[in-house]
């Protein structure tokens, strides 16, 4: 699922964090293992870099 994603919107999966009631998803985790039922949603954010600037 999280690989279907990134695949569609054109990004790679490492691009995102994926949650699920709030608790980070894991790649290689199931939807069994999740209690995951119809209707549940998943979120995908996307995985920031904290970046500076440098001023001379």
């Amino acid at each position: 699922m999280m690989q279907a994603y990134s695949d569609k919107v054109g990004q790679q999966m490492s691009a995102f964090r994926f949650h699920c009631d709030g608790i980070r998803i894991k790649p290689n985790q199931t939807p069994n293992e999740l209690d995951l039922e119809d209707g549940d949603e998943i979120d995908a954010f996307v995985d920031q870099i904290a970046g500076f600037s440098h001023r001379h």
